[in-house]
């Protein structure tokens, strides 16, 4: 009789033991891996952007997953690829909340993907964490005729790097006071979230500062020939020209500002980075921009050896963003102590000091953006990126 009462103790142990129920701080949480998603744009017009944040991710977990995992759990990334489209993104997210049970998610470097996820994520209440610079993304109400009182904060979205308004104080800042420009003209696509709110923000910081915009000019989604708008800002001839697209209309329209014989300083955004030095070579000589990392930070070198290690090749820009952001959340994790979505929300929104690839990261409860985080200035030399300052903040407006 005491047998068998001993076994059928030891399989109740047991059972409770192999359940797939935990529980922590009252709230039943799934046993097994910790799962995190991310959505990317892995197949379309920025893939390599989004296969570098993949990597930098699963580079990030593997490393985790070795030392331990949090919790006595390992962590498991599961990735949907969005296509760059907004309404994948949301397909994206909604079946890594309700099908996967993912902790966090780890969203799209797109701003109008950002823009689409935003108030699903308030809604299913699963924080997401990305490069989305918009300032509606994690503001949705923002005003950018009034920048300095942003709305209501999305209780669920986080940005990671300095949003559209920073950057481009970044860059506007440098050229007004380490370039000496007075004088400026823009040329952007509004279709795009991005290089719209970088726009506004480049001029609300030039005015601010007391500095003119001398003409703003925009194109449209698909264009490829801005002779017309170029040969407006030749006649208006300012000190500098901010051109805040992606890789490929930035390369277009430096190539196409050349051959009218434009003299003036090109400005740029993020997206100069690589690979602009091949698509727009010496077109770009003179241009200077803002970026989260410069190759030639010597604390980098320890990624890069791990990085080329483990994929053969040198880490790009988004390989830092994939590595810091699923790092982001993992912190939050093992702070909150618990896979509890609230629970890491709450310790995202409290984070004072994740020290990342990129910097130190304080999160603005008010905007859960990052507060006071430096970038890199740097310029081309010819068709070669250089660094003209390794980390910069410009004056407050």
């Amino acid at each position: 009789m005491k047998r068998n009462l001993f076994i059928l103790m030891l399989m109740l142990l047991l059972l409770f033991v192999t359940s797939t129920l935990v529980f922590a701080g009252g709230k039943q949480e799934q046993a097994g891996p910790i799962k995190i998603g991310m959505y990317a744009d892995l197949s379309a017009a920025t893939a390599q952007w989004g296969t570098d944040a993949e990597k930098g991710a699963k580079l990030r977990v593997k490393e985790v997953n070795e030392a331990g995992g949090i919790m006595g759990r390992k962590i498991e990334l599961i990735v949907y690829d969005c296509k760059l489209s907004p309404t994948e993104a949301v397909k994206a997210y909604t079946r890594l909340v309700q099908e996967d049970k993912v902790v966090a998610v780890y969203g799209s470097l797109i701003s109008n993907t950002g823009l689409a996820v935003s108030p699903v994520a308030e809604q299913l209440k699963v924080p997401v964490v990305a490069r989305c610079m918009d300032e509606r993304v994690t503001t949705p109400d923002f005003d950018p005729e009034h920048p300095e009182n942003p709305g209501r904060v999305n209780p669920y979205f986080f940005l990671l790097q300095p949003s559209a308004f920073q950057q481009a104080a970044m860059i506007a800042g440098y050229a007004i006071d380490e370039l000496g420009l007075n004088t400026f003209a823009m040329l952007y696509s509004p279709a795009n979230a991005y290089a719209l709110y970088l726009a506004k923000g480049f001029e609300y910081y030039v005015k601010k500062r007391g500095k003119k915009i001398v003409g703003a000019f925009e194109f449209q989604a698909g264009d490829k020939d801005y002779k017309s708008q170029l040969t407006r800002i030749k006649e208006l001839n300012p000190d500098g020209l901010f051109i805040c697209n992606y890789v490929t209309q930035n390369a277009n329209a430096v190539k196409q500002a050349r051959e009218l014989g434009l003299k003036t300083t090109f400005l740029g955004n993020n997206s100069w980075y690589k690979p602009m030095d091949k698509v727009a070579g010496a077109a770009a000589d003179g241009g200077y921009f803002p970026n989260n990392i410069s190759m030639d930070d010597p604390t980098l070198k320890p990624f890069f050896e791990k990085y080329e290690k483990e994929y053969g090749v040198e880490p790009r820009l988004h390989s830092f963003s994939g590595y810091d952001d699923v790092g982001f959340i993992i912190e939050a994790i093992k702070k909150a102590q618990s896979t509890d979505p609230q629970k890491v929300r709450d310790a995202m929104e409290a984070t004072t000091e994740f020290k990342g690839l990129i910097g130190t990261i304080h999160i603005d409860p008010k905007t859960h953006r990052p507060v006071d985080l430096p970038m890199s200035i740097l310029y081309f030399d010819g068709a070669q990126i250089k660094t003209a300052r390794l980390k910069y903040l410009p004056k407050k407006p």
